[in-house]
Parts: C-alpha cells; structure tokens; sequence
C-alpha cells in the first residue's frame, strides 16, 4: 500500500512540474523575439514597421509579470504583429547590450523607428492596457519628441 501511495506522489508531482513547465514555455512564445541586429532594422524597413526592444532578465520578478500579463494580452500581441519587430535582449545572454541600455532598467522598453531613432522609452512593468495605447499612439505617430 505504502509503494502505491509513492507512485501516486510522485506521479502527481511529475504532472505538476509538467504543467508549470508548460504553461512557462507557453507564456514565453506568444512572440517571436528577434536577436539584436543590423538586420532587424533593414526588415523593419523594408516591412515599414518599428522596432520594439525588451530589455529582460531571467532574475527579474516583473519582467516575467510582463512576460505572463502583458505579452500575453490579446490586443498587445495584435499591435505588435501590425506594427513592430519585436526584439529581446537578455542581460545573461546578451551582457554587452544589457550594459549599453543597462540605464533603462528591467524590465526596460524602448521603441525605434527604422533607422535606429529611440522614439519612447519606458522603464518598469507596464500593464497591458498601457502598452496597447502606447503601442498604438507611437505607430500612429512616431515622431521621436511626441511621447517623452
């Protein structure tokens, strides 16, 4: 009875890690993340889209916030998918690009245009409702000094 009652343990906390795992692995594709590059602003141009960077890191509590409520929301996904290439920089994979917009903090959000002009910058979690407008108001208008 006793080896029985330790299956069931551990196939409940195997069932568990499995869920978690994958409702993280979920929470973390929603958007397809380009790497920082030359390349993305040529896309960016060529597509007429701006270019949206997330400044992440793995021990950062609102980045993941972002990542499970923000980044998930429905018409943040849409704004992105019309109007920006979306690009994360992660400060442990990528240490000398986190250094060189480490003044944003984490999570860090900034907007480009095309040609590498910052447009709006943001630093901390931003609620969903927040960038949906913001997203919104700088495609619809992405003059660099008009959201500051």
């Amino acid at each position: 009875m006793k080896n029985n009652l330790n299956g069931t343990w551990l196939l409940a906390c195997w069932l568990l890690f499995y869920s978690v795992n994958s409702f993280a692995e979920t929470q973390t594709t929603a958007i397809n993340w380009h790497k920082w590059s030359d390349a993305v602003f040529a896309q960016a141009k060529a597509e007429n889209k701006l270019v949206l960077l997330d400044l992440s890191a793995d021990w950062c509590a609102f980045c993941k916030k972002m990542d499970a409520t923000t980044y998930q929301d429905p018409e943040v996904l849409a704004s992105i998918k019309q109007y920006y290439l979306p690009v994360r920089i992660h400060n442990e994979t990528d240490p000398a690009l986190a250094v060189q917009y480490a003044h944003y903090g984490f999570p860090g959000t900034v907007i480009f245009n095309a040609q590498g002009t910052e447009l709006l910058k943001k630093k901390g979690y931003i609620k969903p409702q927040f960038m949906y407008w913001t997203l919104e108001a700088v495609a619809q208008n992405p003059a660099p000094q008009a959201h500051r």
